[in-house]
């Protein structure tokens, strides 16, 4: 699946706080119909957080439209905050699977 990837380095003392900020907003998203698109991974050292977005088709990435969605300005505000970095730019062929993606 072709998907982008925004890479979220967390700082040692806002790592817990920034990953149920991402978490909440994942769920929200899955709530909204989009279980299939939005999903987040935490890197084994646990200070990086992958938001995968996926796009519609599996050599389509990702329209616009879905990455405003994704990242509203509310959100990105609330994780700039905390975040000691912010990466795009990451293609991945995997994709994470939250607990809430697999609810029917």
């Amino acid at each position: 699946m072709a998907e982008r990837v925004f890479s979220i380095v967390t700082r040692p003392d806002t790592g817990l706080e920034l990953y149920e900020i991402i978490q909440d907003h994942v769920r929200d998203l899955h709530g909204r119909g989009m279980s299939k698109v939005v999903g987040y991974e935490v890197m084994s050292n646990g200070r990086v957080i992958l938001l995968k977005v996926r796009g519609p088709q599996e050599d389509v990435m990702p329209a616009d439209e879905t990455l405003e969605a994704v990242l509203d300005d509310v959100f990105v505000e609330r994780i700039e905050a905390l975040a000691q970095e912010l990466v795009d730019g990451f293609y991945m062929p995997s994709f994470a699977h939250c607990a809430s993606e697999r609810e029917e």
